[in-house]
């Protein structure tokens, strides 16, 4: 997003302000860099919580689930429990990301990135306790719908277990996708940036020859806004299929419409809470608070307050159904909940999620480092209480009081729990050593600072190599590519040989401007170049929207239809079965799967449109110009007839604020 100009109506996102190339240079030092103790500290426990975690699960694998406390009554217990706790924490990533980027919420961009990474790390470690649930784990393959060699036996799509297995794996698909895409301008600048050939190869196989074009941005942003559309309503659906889990059951206190957006509300909540509790210690350990402002720890308050509000609602709520419905054992389970056994675990609960979070009305209170780590804590703790509530004590006492019993964890499931929670700490650690923390290209977008426009002599810039050098070559301009890749660029041999000329400049102000008034004069633009988007560069171009959003558009067709074929053709010829009364052809639980599908097959088939179209692939090794990646702008024009001088072209440019105007004799 381009930089918004000075304004005395808000506060700067990023304060002091900071040009682009010191963006650069105070996030980009910190990747690679040499930690402390306090981080050897924080990952060897966290490293010694994992492996604490994975001999419990070998020990668990190899005696059964029979080391687990659990007994005929409580069939889930702790595992049932951390995995919709993980699946929730997994929430705010994407939340923050793809939803507060359609709303054009621009404070996201501080700390997008690391909630992100946390989606990505929350979700392996809930996908772990479902697997080791099995029993059996290396029978996992099972879920996969496919007719097994035992005949056409295929999985029942009409399972909200089955529904979980597709929402999960596809959520954890597509964030990863979205924060892997999001990152390659951030891989593109460290690569330019490494001084080994080691990281700098890597870097480059990462970055897919990213160089900061303007035609690449434009169909990038296109792509990025399209797995932001698909993540929304993404977000929505997993928590919501994991409510399924429960809600789809008769058993009281499970048996309620209220929980898909109850359980929806409550990933957010948890999910902003652990995010806003890392980000508290990452700005202090690793100095950024420049970037992470008391402007963000605010706002995200504020979200932790509302949804806040929303939780005591619906409990609330839940109280009133059980009353209202008339139904005694709906009511005898409420108040079994806040009266039984396990009173204690409800009462916190309500205490963690409800009072606590209070403080936050008061406007010191978002601003204290202790309160603010406190109410995360309070959050963290009350929410996995809930979902502790939600399956034990329905469980414990059903129909029959001949069946009532008590559950306890064993240490086995505890050790479990500890691993999970040392493994999600394990790697967050490590990603703020190997990747940028913040987003570099985003936070670029949303500075506010002023720049002087002084000359920069090209002989004084050490960048920048004089035109018409011993390699024949423009300015830090690689050779003319192959034929092959010419042609595919739609690039005329004609032109390959015409002369052309690079401006650079300081300021997008500026590359907007003279690439408004080349395209006014006539001149033919090759292409122009930026640290970040700049808005209203495309349409200063003449760059017809792009069709990406269409070939997204049709393979969430096609993946809508192939979901829907696949569970017809199964529930109705190759595999009738009839589950709780209802037809073979029942559409509307077919819907979950279709659904998942659909986002899938949008989201990986329009990414591989996006590399396709722009030539971007792994280790590509596409012509860049020096420190586009970083702070600078570039405006490259080429002369293919007589009619335009070169060097009139030139004196355009650099009356329209160009600081460096080369020439060069090769099309890059």
């Amino acid at each position: 997003m381009s930089a918004a100009p000075l304004s005395n109506l808000r506060e700067p996102l990023v304060q002091p302000a900071r040009t682009p190339g010191e963006v650069t240079a105070e996030i980009a030092r910190l990747v690679g860099q040499r930690p402390g103790a306090a981080w050897w500290a924080a990952f060897l426990l966290a490293a010694g919580a994992f492996a604490v975690g994975v001999a419990a699960i070998a020990y668990e694998m190899t005696v059964g689930i029979g080391a687990w406390g659990l007994n005929r009554t409580v069939g889930w217990g702790f595992d049932i429990t951390n995995f919709v706790f993980w699946v929730g924490i997994g929430h705010a990533g994407t939340l923050i990301s793809a939803v507060l980027f359609l709303f054009r919420q621009k404070w996201r961009t501080s700390i997008n990135r690391a909630a992100e990474a946390m989606t990505i790390f929350a979700v392996m470690c809930a996908a772990t306790f479902p697997l080791i649930h099995m029993g059996r784990p290396w029978y996992f393959y099972w879920i996969l719908p496919y007719p097994n060699n035992r005949g056409t036996l295929w999985v029942n799509f009409r399972s909200p277990l089955l529904w979980d297995f597709f929402a999960i794996s596809t959520y954890f698909i597509i964030s990863l996708v979205f924060w892997y895409i999001g990152m390659i301008p951030d891989l593109a600048t460290l690569r330019d940036r490494a001084k080994g050939r080691i990281p700098r190869t890597i870097l480059g196989f990462l970055s897919h020859g990213w160089n900061g074009s303007a035609r690449i941005w434009h169909r990038y942003e296109t792509i990025y806004a399209l797995l932001a559309l698909l993540a929304t309503p993404l977000v929505v659906s997993v928590h919501s299929i994991v409510s399924f889990d429960f809600c789809t059951s008769v058993i009281p206190g499970w048996h309620t419409t209220l929980f898909p957006p109850y359980f929806v509300v409550g990933a957010v909540f948890s999910g902003f809470a652990m995010v806003l509790a890392l980000l508290l210690v990452t700005r202090k350990v690793m100095g950024l608070e420049a970037y992470i402002t008391p402007q963000h720890l605010n706002w995200m308050c504020k979200v932790i307050l509302a949804a806040s509000v929303v939780m005591g609602s619906a409990y609330g709520i839940e109280f009133f159904i059980a009353w209202y419905s008339g139904n005694q054992y709906e009511l005898a389970a409420f108040v079994n909940r806040a009266t039984g056994p396990y009173w204690w675990a409800y009462w916190l609960m309500v205490f963690s999620n409800v009072a606590a979070p209070q403080v936050l009305w008061l406007s010191r209170a978002r601003r204290s480092i202790p309160v603010m780590l406190a109410v995360c804590l309070f959050v963290s703790i009350g929410m996995w209480f809930e979902r502790f509530v939600i399956i034990v004590t329905s469980l414990h006492r059903d129909y029959l009081p001949s069946s009532w019993t008590m559950y306890a964890p064993t240490a086995n499931e505890a050790a479990i729990m500890v691993g999970m929670f040392g493994l999600f700490f394990a790697l967050f650690l490590l990603f703020t050593r190997a990747l940028p923390v913040i987003s570099i290209a985003e936070i670029k977008g949303v500075l506010d600072y002023a720049r002087g426009h002084g000359p920069l002599p090209a002989e004084s810039d050490p960048h920048v190599r004089p035109a018409h050098d011993d390699a024949g070559a423009g300015p830090d301009v690689h050779p003319a590519p192959p034929w092959w890749r010419r042609r595919r660029s739609g690039v005329d041999e004609a032109a390959i040989t015409a002369r052309y000329c690079v401006a650079y400049f300081e300021h997008e102000r500026d590359l907007l401007r003279a690439t408004r008034e080349a395209r006014r004069r006539g001149y033919r633009i090759l292409d122009a170049f930026s640290p970040f988007a700049v808005h209203g560069l495309s349409e200063a171009m003449g760059l017809r929207p792009s069709r990406l959003t269409w070939i997204g558009a049709w393979a969430g067709i096609a993946g809508l239809a192939v979901g829907l074929t696949l569970q017809v053709w199964v529930s109705v010829y190759d595999w009738p079965l009839r589950v709780g009364g209802q037809p073979f052809n029942s559409w509307p639980v077919f819907i979950p799967v279709a659904f998942e599908l659909t986002v899938l097959f949008a989201g990986l088939i329009g990414v591989g449109a996006l590399f396709a179209r722009t030539g971007m692939w792994p280790g590509n090794r596409a012509p860049r110009l020096a420190r586009t990646t970083d702070d600078r702008f570039a405006l490259a024009l080429q002369d293919v007839d007589a009619s335009v001088a070169l060097e009139e072209m030139m004196a355009t440019l650099g009356a329209e604020g160009a600081v460096t105007v080369v020439e060069g004799d090769e099309l890059a």
